[in-house]
């Protein structure tokens, strides 16, 4: 019986062992795994800030991952010889304009969609969803032609608005996913306690959604921020181009100036990279609890 017990909690342990064992090559597999998936992620933006401080590392081979100099003529000459700080300053005119402007058009069309059912709702919230699908070429020559036409052409609020056009369905069915999460017996409560729609509205159902606005302003955001094509389009000056237009003079005929644009590439991240650190804990909030079930 003695020897039956012992053998018994030998073979516990071993069984314990085992498992500690196995769940610290599982713990370890997927630490090597995070490292290497963020290496991934981070390494571009490593090798543009390598290559905007040392000029002479990017067509190196090997090369050369820690810079040997540092150097920031690439900086001065872009804030000096060109004109990187009005573009940036157009950039964020564009992006908060538009980040504002479909923030508050998504609320109050999102919340439409949500609250009020109707037979001609759903159609028209998939035709909202289905101008989403049209791509910008099929769209741009009628904005060109409507634009001159409104004197909103080579305007920085009418690159705004275009952007915000093109914004705004998936913003739109973001909002509606959150307000379908938020019970409308609360309104109905507040009501009831004397408050009127609006105001059951704005005092009890906008303050749960703000995760949801906090998503859809920063799409808003990184989305203007980022775009290119319309801007491209619709800017004909230099002093009204954004950055990520900017960045495509750095390239000429038959040379393209690296270090410049790696050093103007970094100052086009760096506010984009500050205000998701601002946001993230309100991001990823709102992303968990389904603004992106829509």
């Amino acid at each position: 019986m003695r020897s039956f017990v012992s053998t018994a909690k030998r073979m516990d342990s071993s069984s314990i062992a085992g498992s500690s064992r196995l769940a610290l090559v599982r713990s370890t597999a997927a630490f090597i795994f995070t490292l290497l998936c963020a290496g991934i992620v981070i390494f571009p933006y490593y090798w543009m800030l390598v290559s905007s401080l040392d000029t002479g590392s990017l067509f190196e081979w090997p090369p050369r991952i820690i810079p040997s100099s540092i150097s920031l003529k690439a900086y001065e000459k872009i804030f000096t010889e060109r004109a990187v700080l009005t573009w940036l300053t157009n950039t964020a005119v564009v992006a908060s304009a538009t980040s504002i402007f479909c923030t508050i058009v998504a609320i109050n069309a999102g919340y439409a969609l949500s609250r009020f059912r109707g037979k001609m709702t759903g159609a028209f919230g998939i035709f909202i969803l289905f101008s989403q699908m049209l791509p910008a070429t099929l769209i741009v020559v009628p904005l060109y032609v409507i634009f001159r036409q409104l004197g909103l052409y080579n305007t920085l609020i009418g690159l705004a608005i275009a952007d915000a056009a093109f914004i705004l369905p998936l913003a739109t069915w973001l909002m509606k996913g959150f307000f379908d999460r938020i019970p409308a017996d609360l309104e109905e409560q507040a009501q009831i306690d004397g408050c009127s729609r609006m105001g059951a509205f704005y005092r009890v159902t906008l303050p749960l959604a703000i995760p949801g606005l906090v998503v859809v302003t920063a799409f808003s955001f990184i989305t203007g921020w980022d775009e290119f094509f319309l801007a491209r389009t619709l800017i004909a000056t230099q002093s009204n181009w954004v950055l990520s237009v900017g960045l495509t003079s750095f390239e000429s005929q038959y040379s393209v100036a690296w270090d410049e644009m790696m050093a103007a590439s970094v100052v086009f991240a760096l506010p984009a990279a500050a205000f998701f650190l601002v946001i993230q804990r309100y991001l990823v909030s709102g992303l968990t609890s389904g603004a992106v079930k829509g």
